[in-house]
């Protein structure tokens, strides 16, 4: 796993419009610094994707207990694949991935969170059979 490629590609996380209220350089440093995180402390959960043996993609794993049932579920903590590699499915199989990580867990839950400007994301969760569970709901005052 190269982690400086990881954290440049994490950069990505951050090419949205987010809400007003959102400060986009402290959006850049938080998407970071968990970044950096991740590759220190979750390496073991992160898998990458490579096309004709060059880094594209890269997804981090973990897992969560649910609030209401106080169960396990399997958690996307992460996923970016580069500009060169959209529309080529590298996407649908880190999220497959993902499934199948979360499955030999014995976890029967995998979620995401998802910014709601990433409508590319929110196609590809959909295609693939994700649900909208728990809507956040933002008044800037």
């Amino acid at each position: 796993m190269d982690k400086n490629q990881i954290l440049q590609l994490a950069a990505r996380f951050s090419d949205l419009e987010f809400m007003s209220y959102r400060d986009q350089e402290k959006m850049n440093k938080k998407q970071m610094d968990l970044a950096k995180e991740a590759v220190e402390r979750n390496c073991s959960n992160i898998f990458v994707a490579e096309e004709d043996g060059e880094f594209i993609g890269y997804i981090e794993l973990t897992e969560q207990t649910d609030y209401f049932t106080g169960e396990k579920q399997g958690y996307v903590s992460a996923i970016a694949v580069l500009p060169q590699g959209e529309g080529k499915g590298i996407g649908k199989k880190l999220m497959q991935k993902a499934e199948e990580w979360t499955a030999e867990k014995g976890i029967q839950v995998l979620v995401l969170d998802v910014f709601q400007k990433n409508e590319r994301a929110i196609k590809l969760y959909e295609k693939l059979g994700y649900q909208q569970e728990i809507v956040k709901m933002t008044k800037v005052l």
